[in-house]
């Protein structure tokens, strides 16, 4: 099983740590805003089947077929643009490096403000008319899951991409820790990992070891 950005890095990156462990650049901007509109699309799609499902879907046609003549990308890829634009601001820079503080005060990543710069465009499309005329509205309040307001949805995923990268920073992750944390976070069970990766489940036992250690020894939680 091929992860997509290893896939279109054309084997460069073996997994989403090592691309964005890079500085921002002319060379990757491009991947990095393709991953992480994949990421966001993946979880606002989970509330809304309407607007985002058919944008991802457009997304993953247009990363696997654009380089095709006469090939016309879908609405999907504006996603990615808008990824991609707002990344380029921040050529030399790493996308774990702080942008500036949000409403509340607490400092955000680059990554993590890409992620919220893509969530708003998305959540601009929520309310633009279709090609017969008629407004196109996601009814959110059948998902028990999302908060009392609707209009937050986006900000409850959000919260869980600033643990994600305050995880990754305090606990000096390896490459191969990455990787591997990378893909359980795409959802891949340990066979998978194992044959993503080629190393075996002792490798990975002990490196997930590792981590949980370091983890308690920060948080004092297991």
């Amino acid at each position: 099983m091929e992860m997509l950005v290893t896939k279109f890095s054309k084997g460069k990156y073996r997994n989403e740590g090592e691309l964005f462990a890079e500085p921002i650049s002319a060379e990757n901007v491009k991947l990095m805003g393709e991953m992480i509109a994949l990421q966001a699309l993946r979880t606002v799609k989970k509330f809304d089947m309407k607007v985002a499902d058919r944008l991802y879907i457009g997304l993953i046609k247009d990363l696997h077929h654009m380089g095709e003549i006469d090939y016309i990308v879908s609405d999907g890829y504006d996603v990615a643009q808008t990824a991609i634009c707002f990344l380029y601001q921040f050529a030399g820079r790493k996308a774990y490096e702080i942008y500036g503080k949000d409403r509340k005060g607490k400092e955000i990543s680059i990554k993590l403000a890409c992620y919220r710069e893509v969530d708003r465009f998305v959540d601009s499309l929520r309310n633009r008319s279709n090609r017969r005329g008629a407004i196109e509205y996601i009814d959110f309040t059948d998902y028990k899951a999302l908060p009392m307001d609707p209009v937050n949805c986006f900000e409850q995923e959000q919260t869980d991409y600033t643990k994600y990268d305050e995880l990754v920073e305090a606990l000096q992750l390896s490459s191969l820790e990455l990787a591997i944390l990378d893909c359980y976070m795409n959802g891949m069970k340990q066979a998978e990992v194992c044959a993503e990766l080629g190393i075996n489940r002792g490798t990975i036992n002990h490196r997930k070891a590792s981590i949980r250690k370091r983890y308690y020894n920060l948080y004092g939680v297991l």
